[in-house]
Order: C-alpha cells, then sequence, then structure tokens
C-alpha cells in the first residue's frame, strides 16, 4: 500500500534477531502481518513428529498472541485434521479443576453436569486416548499452569498438539519441546501506520490531506495497540 511505504521508517523493534516472527494485530477484522504466522504455525501442528508436541507463541501482551492461535485453531484445514480440538483461557488465577471440566466438554462435545466427585483428570485423559487432539492453552504465566493440565493429555504417536499462549519467555523456552518457541515481534512501522489506518478509516485510505500530518506522528507499535484497545 502506498500510503503505508510513505510512512515506512524501517522496523521499530530494535536488536531482534533476525529469525524472530512477524505479529499479527490483536483485531480478529483487521489482522496485519498475519499470513506468514498463521502458514508456519500450521505448518508446526500439521507437520512434525507424531510424537504429542507442545507449541508455544510468547511476546507482549496486545501483540496478537490469541488471535493469532484463534485463527489458526479455525482454519478448516486444521478442524479437519485433529479429531478432537478444545481451547481454554488460563490467565495468571486459574481453577485447575473447572478448566478441565471446560475441555472434556469440549473434547467430548457432552455438556452434561460433571459431579464433585467426578474424577474428571481420569475422565478426560481417558477421552483423549487414541486420538489425534488439539488443546490450545492460552494465556499460560508460569511452568506449573502447564504440568497442572499438560499432565491429563495423554502421550502417543497420533500427531496430537498442545499449543500455549504466553507473554512471559522463560515460561515459553521451559515448555520448548520439538521445536523453538514461536516470538511475536513489534510491529513495524510499515505495518503500525496500515493498522492505524484500517482501524480509524474503517478500511479505507487515509485522505491525502491528511497524509503528511499522519506520518509526522509520533507513534510506535505499541502506541497504535493503546490508542485502538
Amino acid at each position: 500500500m502506498e500510503l503505508a511505504e510513505t510512512c515506512d521508517k524501517g522496523t521499530l523493534s530494535s536488536g531482534e534477531p533476525s529469525n524472530k516472527h512477524s505479529i499479527t494485530s490483536i483485531y480478529d477484522d483487521g489482522v496485519v502481518g498475519f499470513e506468514k504466522d498463521a502458514e508456519i504455525i500450521m505448518m508446526k501442528l500439521i507437520r512434525g513428529t507424531k510424537e504429542r508436541d507442545l507449541i508455544s507463541i510468547y511476546g507482549m501482551p496486545g501483540l496478537g498472541k490469541t488471535t493469532l492461535a484463534r485463527k489458526v485453531y479455525n482454519n478448516p484445514s486444521i478442524v479437519n485434521h485433529f479429531d478432537v480440538k478444545a481451547w481454554c483461557a488460563v490467565s495468571q488465577a486459574y481453577n485447575r479443576r473447572t478448566l478441565l471440566v471446560k475441555i472434556f466438554k469440549q473434547a467430548t462435545n457432552d455438556d452434561s453436569e460433571i459431579k464433585e466427585d467426578d474424577d474428571i483428570a481420569d475422565m478426560l485423559c481417558k477421552s483423549l486416548i487414541g486420538k489425534r487432539y488439539l488443546i490450545v492453552l492460552d494465556d499460560i504465566w508460569d511452568v506449573e499452569a502447564w504440568e497442572d493440565l499438560g499432565i491429563c493429555f495423554p502421550q502417543g504417536e497420533y500427531g496430537s498438539r498442545a499449543v500455549v499462549t504466553t507473554r512471559i519467555e522463560q515460561v515459553a523456552k521451559h515448555l520448548q519441546h520439538h521445536g523453538d518457541p514461536y516470538y511475536l515481534r513489534f510491529l513495524t512501522s510499515k505495518e503500525s501506520w496500515k493498522l492505524l489506518e484500517k482501524k480509524v478509516f474503517q478500511g479505507e485510505s487515509c485522505p491525502p490531506d491528511l497524509l503528511e500530518a499522519g506520518c509526522k506522528l509520533p507513534y510506535t507499535a505499541r502506541d497504535c495497540l493503546l490508542w485502538l484497545s
């Protein structure tokens, strides 16, 4: 896009290794720089080891970790590839049983009441045995959260996958299995302008009489995300 190129001053994130990947925006209806990210994550889910694998997506808050995971999770190729899919938001404070019940109900498509004395961990594990499953744990804050929940996801050579999103690099690296964690970098200035323009002007191009002033704004990628959140 010509306007974005006009405002492009290079990458706003300094000192980032070249093997770090591009970012999605936080908006489902206005994703910026998403296609390559989604393609890479999908390949991690579909290809590779037949053993259960854990894929971590990490980066600072607001960079689009959840949006990226959700887009991939709902992609028809992914939906058709896995026998069972489940998604739950973990967050810093969580209730293990509540999350396991939520995962179990999605995995079994059974919305019946779970009794207090039911061993939900055992029920979930048994329901997943022999199946190729995909489970997303969104917004994990510590390794213990994965250990609490992941122990209920059976091993096996069916190509099952778990995806975790986290804002904490040390957590992502500690959970590393067969591949490196996927890092979401800052937006470049070109991507920042594209996102800002998309949201402010509702998908239309910036009016020419505002372009010069817009390009002079001292915005950063994080500014754009904060302004529009």
